[in-house]
């Protein structure tokens, strides 16, 4: 009976690992200089995915996109915290696609994938056939909104 047991508690975990939701609390880390940017609250609402910004270095209560124009003028002023700086339409073989990251310090908007690989998620922004992929960790919800930088 115990062999059984150990049997169904090994499949069972791994089913567990292997569906791990994209959905939760994530810390993006430069391609670059391997410094954490910026934590995230990434969730599904309304079949998109969204990506929101919880926490980064310098953060204030009152910080808004000010750098946010032209094409991203609906952005203007829009606080850094609260607003979806991610936004994916289409989920297609396990990756979110169909959308948009927008990088609200430099004002700048990417086309982007996004995946999990062994629980770590694989964010893809695009410029034309250029891209760079960052891996974001997955972390709790405490430690992405009381981090210090």
């Amino acid at each position: 009976m115990k062999i059984i047991s150990v049997i169904f508690m090994c499949i069972f975990s791994v089913v567990a690992v292997a569906e791990a939701p994209i959905e939760g609390f994530w810390k993006s880390i430069d391609d670059e200089t391997n410094e954490v940017t910026a934590y995230w609250k990434v969730e599904i609402k309304n079949n998109q995915l969204l990506g929101y910004i919880v926490n980064y270095p310098d953060a204030r209560a009152d910080d808004v996109c000010v750098v946010c124009k032209g094409d991203l003028s609906a952005f203007f002023e829009k606080p850094i915290k609260g607003t979806a700086w991610l936004k994916l339409n289409t989920l297609e073989s396990k990756k979110w696609q169909d959308g948009y990251i927008i990088d609200s310090d430099k004002g700048e908007k990417y086309e982007a994938r996004v995946w999990l690989e062994d629980d770590h998620l694989m964010m893809r922004g695009y410029v034309g056939f250029f891209y760079r992929t960052q891996v974001w960790q997955r972390v709790e919800q405490a430690d992405a909104e009381q981090a210090i930088f």
